[in-house]
């Protein structure tokens, strides 16, 4: 990497213009997303993503050269780095990359696709991790049913470990669309309920070779009437005697995928 004189103003333009990356409206606004670390920035790279600039501090960088742009990084102080960073443990590198654009006409139709549906998970974080899940379990497709929905949130990236730049994660605000385009594609909906569903190891829901979603709803609430109305098949997963709480959504839409997986091989 060619050496240049690092920038060390906080007040510095560029470095301004990042730190109000950090509010959702404007990067929105922008069409652009924040990636921090070796780990989401080499992988957004390897998902093609386009590079508007990058900014990357000496002293916190290891000996890490491979899947960093080709192009030479902006060098800022640590101090900038941390003022730009959104998490509070910066790594040494941080960039801004065009958000991509998945819609439900870009999916292709698969005749055994493989698909999770989450269900107003406000939390980027939770949906992060469904996302990392989905895309360790095979699916074809991540659906996230909801208006408040942040894919690309920092938190949803970095817990996702990258997965939201390779696997079409597609935002649907209505459920009811996205429910007509899995009736469209004869998907199987298979609908996790906190309770009054069928034992998800009992009951024959997943078969080699058909098309299948798995529906998780919000933790709170769990799935309304449209996804109730919706489900070819409600589960429920069982808990031990006495428990007083059930899953959180990416631990539950976790064991339902890999059941899953384990019933489409056999």
């Amino acid at each position: 990497m060619t050496e240049s004189a690092p920038i060390t103003s906080l007040t510095n333009p560029r470095v301004k213009r990042v730190v109000r990356l950090r509010k959702p409206r404007e990067r929105r606004r922008e069409g652009v997303l924040l990636a921090e670390g070796h780990r989401e920035i080499s992988r957004a790279v390897a998902a093609g993503l386009g590079l508007a600039e990058w900014f990357a501090c000496r002293e916190m960088l290891d000996d890490q050269l491979d899947g960093w742009p080709e192009a030479e990084p902006t060098w800022v102080s640590r101090e900038v780095l941390a003022k730009m960073a959104y998490h509070d443990k910066p790594e040494g590198a941080l960039a801004v990359f065009e958000t991509p654009s998945f819609s439900l006409g870009d999916l292709p139709e698969r005749e055994a696709g493989f698909y999770m549906v989450a269900v107003g998970t406000e939390k980027p974080g939770n949906l992060g991790a469904m996302v990392r899940t989905a895309a360790v379990a095979g699916c074809d497709a991540v659906l996230a049913v909801g208006p408040a929905v942040d894919v690309f949130n920092p938190n949803a990236i970095r817990n996702s470990t990258g997965a939201v730049f390779a696997l079409p994660t597609v935002v649907v605000e209505d459920p009811t669309e996205a429910v007509a385009w899995l009736r469209e594609r004869g998907v199987t909906v298979a609908a996790a309920l906190a309770d009054g569903g069928a034992d998800c190891y009992q009951l024959d829901w997943a078969k080699p070779g058909e098309a299948l979603a798995v529906v998780v709803g919000p933790e709170h609430a769990g799935l309304d009437q449209t996804w109730r109305d919706a489900a070819d098949v409600k589960l429920t997963i069982p808990q031990a005697a006495g428990s007083t709480d059930s899953l959180n959504a990416s631990n539950a839409a976790a064991v339902l995928l890999f059941e899953a997986v384990r019933r489409r091989s056999c």
